[in-house]
């Protein structure tokens, strides 16, 4: 668990519901969710209306956290993706086919009519092996026309 407990990090007299949030790692809207349920305190209010926790609350927050009972005495599982989890939802991800229609068309203009997709496709996969993302688009242009033209492909 990735719960911070006093030892680690001295509390502050008071601390905002974003810092309760990240001490206890989890997000705003699964926290609030916690608190109307009774497994968290309430945060009490500012003058201002902000809303805060003195050390004692989250304190409590904490330990209930840790030993997975809410500050209103109830038992309560908290959710926490492992190592297993994410190996099991993660499937294979077929690989989207790259739209090269405007390389194409700057291709032809350049004097290149009869250049292919499958033809525009090789060529990328073999110059750009990582891929044409963050590359200037006049230099991949410019590095496509001469493989296609080096190879006799044009």
């Amino acid at each position: 668990m990735n719960v911070r407990t006093m030892t680690e990090e001295r509390l502050k007299a008071a601390i905002s519901v974003s810092k309760m949030c990240r001490l206890l790692a989890m997000s705003r809207s699964q926290f609030y969710w916690h608190v109307r349920r009774g497994t968290f305190h309430t945060p009490l209010k500012l003058p201002n209306g902000r809303p805060y926790y003195n050390a004692s609350m989250a304190e409590d927050n904490l330990k209930a956290r840790e030993m997975g009972i809410g500050v209103s005495g109830g038992y309560v599982i908290f959710y926490e993706r492992g190592e297993a989890d994410s190996a099991k939802s993660s499937k294979p991800v077929a690989k989207a086919k790259a739209d090269y229609s405007d390389l194409m068309a700057n291709l032809q203009a350049l004097g290149l009519p009869g250049v292919t997709a499958a033809a525009v496709e090789k060529a990328v996969g073999e110059c750009f092996p990582k891929g044409t993302a963050g590359q200037d688009e006049h230099e991949v242009l410019r590095t496509i026309l001469r493989h296609l033209k080096r190879s006799g492909t044009a």
